[in-house]
């Protein structure tokens, strides 16, 4: 029997190890002064390709640590569904929590997410 609880647990993780990075990446960039300044478009795109990383990361990550090890193949069925899942779990969580945090600080930076 093989359990896929570490698979989702890794996929709430992976989340919020890339909003972490999201907000680092964000608070790096410079506020830019000017009529039109190009740092929002700038934080909202690296929130964004955070967001495509996040879920592509964990596929990648639960198929060489638990999907290629297993050598039963009931196993691996139940795998590879739990690894989709937790990826989409990744994504979802990670919009969520990114949405979140864009309101709450909503005149700093991470309010340019959304």
């Amino acid at each position: 029997m093989v359990s896929t609880f570490p698979v989702y647990i890794i996929a709430v993780v992976a989340a919020l190890l890339f909003i972490l990075i999201a907000a680092l990446i964000s608070n790096a960039i410079k506020f830019e002064g000017g009529a039109h300044p190009k740092d929002p478009a700038k934080r909202k795109m690296w929130f964004w390709v955070m967001g495509i990383l996040a879920p592509i990361a964990n596929l990648v990550f639960g198929l060489f640590v638990y999907y290629f090890p297993q050598g039963n193949n009931y196993a691996k069925a139940k795998l590879i569904t739990a690894i989709g899942i937790g990826s989409a779990v990744t994504f979802v969580a990670y919009l969520l929590v990114g949405f979140i945090l864009s309101k709450v600080f909503k005149n700093g930076k991470l309010g340019n997410w959304f």
